[in-house]
């Protein structure tokens, strides 16, 4: 499937659960009762199973609680959690970021009320002020002071009243009376403090502002996620210029994350994603599509120096080693090679490929680098393949040992490059962050590894 196809298909399949999100709700066959009748008995449901998970030894429900936003501003979603007493009490708790009164991103419980009314079919309102979930409906613009009121008085277009759109043994779905964003709640199967801290320990297991971007596959059709860690993120066919793209919003969860809606991709849909037994990647429900870190990308991109094992190292590499030490120290007498690496030098005239640090040997903790460019280039998922050229740049640096009197420096430097060039296999120390990876040549070669300093 190309992705204008993929794309022609979201199109319509968002199209669709808008309109059935419209006028869609769950009711029990009480065919024999007035229409009022039924939507009172299920309230009286609804009420029932959110007290009973409430229940002293349970851990209440896990909220996911989501807002329209706008053109000009939009918003992740939100993890807050719940207790509802049979009197119309709840309590609420998060540590999202728009908390006020100086508890933004500390954990915070808030007491108030809620009610079971009867409209066009159940609705869950919390009906009176609740710092953790009002302030998503209150009037104000959520980037500056509370208190500036926006224009139009909508806030970030939360809702507080919610529509009962599907019911189940564990799981209840809302969609705002307003705005129509989604509500999902679950029973919380742990202390909310401990959901929390589950939760972002899998936020930062599988993501960061480094390594932030993700193949999306099913089969041969592959899309990507890019800055899934932001909780709002671009749904594209390429992560540089994308044709076309869709902004989706996620919670994260102890097990990976959530999106408001379901979308396609090739034979399936995918909404919820959970980290496989064998963490290389996330599966959606059917296991069929598959979310995999761009880590390839990102050790390719170099942008701290990785290091290579010296065990790796072959005896022609080791030879060139020694030679390239000795020219150093006709530069400087006190200088000595430290390490190879990959990565991006540091001084004047900086390149993307070969570096060798060196430090002085009275004190090894004063260091610095030499360049020379290498290209290098990504084959197919998970290979990498080197590249040299006799006309690759060199650094600052290496232009300066050069001219200092040790005239082999880049000589060398090439010929060491050299035996690197060709298509390696790459295995990563962690599929989602990795700080090292191995390098094992398809072609015969000198395989290598590479730590990240």
């Amino acid at each position: 499937m190309t992705y204008q196809n993929i794309f022609r298909t979201l199109t319509v399949v968002v199209a669709a659960m808008a309109l059935s999100t419209s006028c869609t709700f769950e009711q029990d066959e009480y065919f024999s009762e007035s229409a009022s009748l039924r939507i009172t008995h299920q309230n009286e449901q609804i009420k029932n199973q959110l007290v009973a998970e409430s229940a002293e030894g349970k851990n209440g429900w896990v909220i996911q609680y989501f807002v329209a936003g706008t053109d000009d501003y939009n918003f992740e979603g939100f993890n807050l959690f719940g207790k509802f007493l049979d009197n119309g009490s709840v309590t609420l708790a998060s540590d999202h970021r728009y908390l006020r009164n100086g508890n933004a991103n500390k954990y915070t419980e808030y007491t108030s009320t809620y009610d079971m009314l009867s409209e066009e079919g159940t609705v869950l309102s919390f009906n009176t002020w609740n710092d953790i979930l009002t302030v998503f409906v209150d009037p104000v613009d959520p980037s500056k002071a509370p208190g500036q009121i926006i224009n139009n008085g909508e806030g970030m277009y939360g809702d507080h009243n919610l529509v009962l759109k599907m019911k189940g043994d564990n799981e209840l779905q809302f969609y705002g009376e307003r705005h129509m964003a989604v509500t999902r709640m679950i029973p919380c199967d742990r202390p909310w403090k401990d959901y929390i801290a589950d939760t972002k320990a899998m936020k930062n297991r599988i993501a960061s502002t480094g390594l932030n971007s993700y193949y999306v596959v099913n089969g041969t059709d592959t899309m990507y996620f890019k800055d899934v860690n932001k909780g709002l993120f671009t749904y594209c066919e390429r992560l540089a210029d994308p044709l076309k793209k869709l902004t989706l919003k996620c919670v994260f969860t102890p097990k990976g994350f959530r999106i408001e809606h379901s979308y396609p991709l090739g034979d399936s849909t995918f909404q919820e994603f959970v980290v496989d037994n064998d963490t290389t990647c996330l599966l959606n429900e059917d296991g069929k599509v598959k979310v995999i870190a761009c880590w390839d990308n990102y050790i390719l991109n170099r942008t701290a120096i990785w290091t290579m094992d010296p065990n790796s190292y072959s005896a022609e590499q080791n030879a060139l080693l020694q030679q390239i030490d000795q020219e150093i120290q006709k530069f400087n007498k006190n200088w000595s090679l430290a390490s190879v690496g990959m990565g991006k030098t540091n001084n004047k005239d900086a390149v993307n490929g070969l570096v060798f640090t060196f430090y002085t040997n009275a004190n090894k903790k004063s260091t610095n680098n030499a360049g020379l460019a290498m290209t290098t280039s990504r084959p197919a998922y998970g290979q990498m393949t080197i590249t040299v050229s006799p006309d690759d740049a060199i650094d600052g640096n290496m232009k300066n040992v050069e001219s200092r009197g040790a005239t082999n420096m880049t000589s060398l430097a090439r010929q060491f490059a050299a035996t690197l060039a060709g298509t390696y296999n790459m295995t990563p120390d962690n599929y989602f962050l990795p700080t090292g990876a191995e390098f094992t040549s398809t072609e015969g070669g000198t395989s290598f590894s590479l730590k990240k300093e």
